[in-house]
């Protein structure tokens, strides 16, 4: 019998050291894990209720377990005032869907915001974006760009290049309008919400450039200063041939 203490022992101290490592483990991905706030219910409410300050609460939860349709309390003023299309127990999220939107839209507008309409294709990130989802407006310009000639004597040349960048890293969705089709062609209407100076630079865009959309994930901080992104040009895609043979189609394709 006394040979087996030690075994015992060491097997205690075995499962001892493994669960320690687990709970350490566990707290360091509790720890790494970013939160965010949502909106919730302080009470039950019931449906057709009005949604008043006293109803709701702020809830912070990790990101990872926000439901795609979770209002962030920044912008809880949205819901207050409005009328609760469905019960909701006591600790629930408040979706967006629970929410029925009666008040004018300039009552979503945030402080120092202006609400502003972009039109962009429907069959894109259109077709899936709502409202308070978070989007980059990306654009494609045909800018002048000047080439120096060999003689110096002689004035630079203007040629049309075409560049792709990131306008506006992330913007907020206020309103999804109907898809409208105009001949062969549908377009979609978003409102989104921008400070003064920069909803200018987006309506001016909109005469200039190719506007496309890309949904972002929510409460993401990453790749929000618009240089980090760099440009895509015609020097882009020369860099990408760099170190590459040319392919040559064989007889029969298809065979190795």
């Amino acid at each position: 019998m006394k040979n087996f203490i030690p075994l015992i022992l060491a097997v205690l101290l075995g499962l001892a050291a493994v669960l320690a490592v687990g709970r350490l483990l566990q707290s360091r991905r509790k720890a790494e894990e970013k939160v965010t706030t949502v909106v919730a219910a302080t009470r039950d409410i019931q449906a057709g209720e009005v949604f008043t300050t006293d109803s709701i609460m702020a809830k912070k939860i990790p990101v990872s377990a926000r439901p795609a349709q979770a209002l962030f309390w920044a912008r809880s003023e949205m819901v207050v005032g409005q009328k609760a299309l469905r019960s909701i127990s006591a600790g629930d999220y408040v979706l967006l869907a629970d929410v029925g939107l009666s008040r004018s839209m300039a009552d979503i507008v945030g402080e120092g915001e202006w609400a502003v309409a972009l039109t962009v294709p429907a069959g894109g990130i259109a077709r899936i974006v709502q409202p308070g989802d978070e989007v980059a407006v990306i654009g494609t310009f045909s800018i002048k760009s000047k080439v120096e000639s060999a003689d110096l004597t002689a004035v630079a040349q203007e040629i049309d290049k075409e560049a792709t960048m990131v306008l506006f890293p992330r913007v907020r969705v206020l309103d999804v309008g109907s898809l409208s089709s105009g001949g062969e062609s549908n377009a979609g209407e978003l409102i989104l919400a921008l400070p003064p100076s920069e909803a200018q630079v987006l309506i001016a865009a909109q005469r200039k450039a190719q506007l496309t959309l890309a949904l972002r994930r929510p409460g993401d901080d990453a790749a929000i200063n618009r240089l980090d992104t760099g440009m895509v040009d015609e020097e882009t895609f020369d860099n990408l041939m760099e170190g590459l043979k040319s392919y040559s189609m064989p007889e029969v394709p298809g065979r190795l």
